[in-house]
């Protein structure tokens, strides 16, 4: 269905993003804000218009596009135009900000850019500029608050972010010196020969962008960078930027023939379990909401990379998971912006009965958080029981009983904290200090609605493009 020439729409999500980067930077009042947001909108449509033409296909030596690029297309510009969106309100209630308006703007289209560039182009060495770049962008934008445990995050965040991504780099070394090219889709389409150099680029590849994904142990910097930003930030953060870097790592795992040999499976079932038992277990300590938040991203993620390693229907339930947590999560960081610019903390003790202060944002949240932890009928729980499925078909039940325990116990630690804001006594401690227009919550209701969207009905063209970026990664749609 030609609704847009591919390579106009390429051109378009391209450079939407750097263009309302550079016009946001004109010194007029309200115009960094229209810029941002009519180039994210561009982008997001052309994006749109990319997934329903289906076009696969390379323009030139480094840009392409296939099914997987165009499904994670469509999760970074969506979260990027819902983003922009929510930015103007969450702005106003900061006090004394470290960026100006124009440089916030600016620096988000840069952020966009960087993370829709990795997903356009076919060459690897492309892509970890691009996962690099975001690092650039995104740490200028943790410290906007002015705050020295933002300045911290931020520092944690580029240093740790960075040594991952020379491991990773060591890993492309590896790949060119044996096969004499980083063309991602060549080297996807020829499967070279498995050999040792091969085998140690792809589990190198693992721990370089598993770093900026957040695996553990390298996942250090997630929950203090996450919590430290603003919240429209933290969307991207925890919704598209990890989902991104996964992707990276996904064109070098898509080097392996199908099915990947023992030692990356057991690699990847290793890194992801670990990952989301740790996620789970410490979101059970935070005090912190947006914390909260942060490490229940983590546990998502290691469910991903697991689904990832099983491959078949588990691999198609990853994506289908890493789609809807996309969205949900961005909603459920909308609602904690809402609660932290009204309150003006974020700790859990101090916020309660939000059902009648704020009660578009607390239905919103209570509905986001639900998504984000895979209650049905949300796509989040249609993914992770893809995976636990694929785990049983696979005859890995233990692994499916220690996902299905990270699942049980992420939901209660998060489901509790966010229910005893929204339906606690505000007599038991602190309550809002200052009612905030609520217009933004529905930006979070759009974004959890789009979740149980995926969860309950075949999206048009979106759900085909899942199919089809399962099947072209070895996966097995059900």
């Amino acid at each position: 269905m030609n609704v847009l020439d591919p390579l106009l729409g390429l051109y378009l999500v391209l450079l939407a993003p750097p263009a309302s980067a550079l016009l946001a930077l004109i010194p007029y009042s309200g115009a960094s804000r229209m810029a941002a947001r009519v180039g994210s909108l561009v982008a997001l449509a052309a994006a749109l218009a990319l997934l329903v033409d289906g076009t696969s296909g390379r323009w030139g030596l480094y840009l392409g596009l296939d099914s997987l690029s165009r499904v994670f297309l469509v999760m970074v510009t969506s979260v990027y135009a819902t983003s922009t969106w929510y930015s103007e309100g969450y702005l106003r209630g900061v006090h004394q900000p470290f960026l100006t308006p124009q440089l916030y703007y600016a620096l988000l289209g840069a952020f966009a850019f960087a993370m829709v560039a990795t997903l356009v182009v076919t060459d690897l060495g492309l892509m970890w500029i691009g996962i690099e770049a975001t690092t650039v962008a995104s740490a200028l934008l943790v410290v906007l608050e002015r705050k020295p445990t933002s300045v911290e995050a931020a520092w944690r965040y580029t240093l740790i972010a960075s040594a991952g991504l020379t491991i990773a780099l060591f890993a492309l070394l590896l790949i060119y010196a044996d096969t004499g090219t980083l063309d991602a889709f060549a080297l996807a389409a020829t499967h070279p020969a498995l050999s040792l150099p091969i085998e140690m680029a792809v589990a190198l590849a693992l721990v370089g962008y598993g770093t900026k994904v957040g695996l553990f142990p390298m996942h250090t910097w997630l929950p203090d960078a996450h919590s430290e930003a603003p919240s429209p930030i933290s969307a991207m953060f925890s919704g598209v930027l990890l989902p991104t870097a996964l992707y990276a790592f996904l064109r070098v795992y898509a080097i392996l023939p199908s099915p990947a040999p023992a030692m990356v499976t057991d690699l990847l079932v290793t890194f992801g379990l670990a990952t989301a038992l740790s996620g789970a277990f410490l979101l059970q300590r935070q005090r912190s909401f947006k914390r909260l938040l942060a490490y229940s991203s983590m546990e998502v993620m290691g469910i991903a990379v697991v689904g990832v390693a099983l491959g078949g229907v588990a691999l198609y339930g990853a994506l289908v998971l890493l789609v809807t947590h996309a969205f949900a999560k961005s909603a459920a960081f909308y609602c904690a912006g809402n609660v932290l610019r009204s309150t003006g903390t974020t700790r859990v003790d101090e916020v309660r009965d939000l059902q009648h202060l704020m009660p578009r944002t607390g239905g919103a949240w209570v509905l986001a958080s639900f998504a984000v932890t895979g209650a049905p009928p949300f796509g989040t729980f249609l993914g992770e029981l893809l995976i636990v499925m694929g785990a049983i078909a696979a005859g890995w039940y233990w692994l499916a009983l220690l996902l299905v325990l990270a699942v049980l116990v992420a939901f209660l630690g998060v489901n509790s904290q966010i229910g005893r804001m929204v339906f606690g006594s505000s007599s038991a401690k602190g309550s809002v200090q200052t009612r905030v227009p609520e217009d933004s919550a529905a930006v979070a209701y759009l974004n959890v609605a789009i979740a149980l969207a995926v969860g309950v009905a075949s999206l048009p063209y979106l759900s085909d493009a899942i199919r089809a970026a399962s099947s072209l990664l070895g996966g097995s749609p059900p």
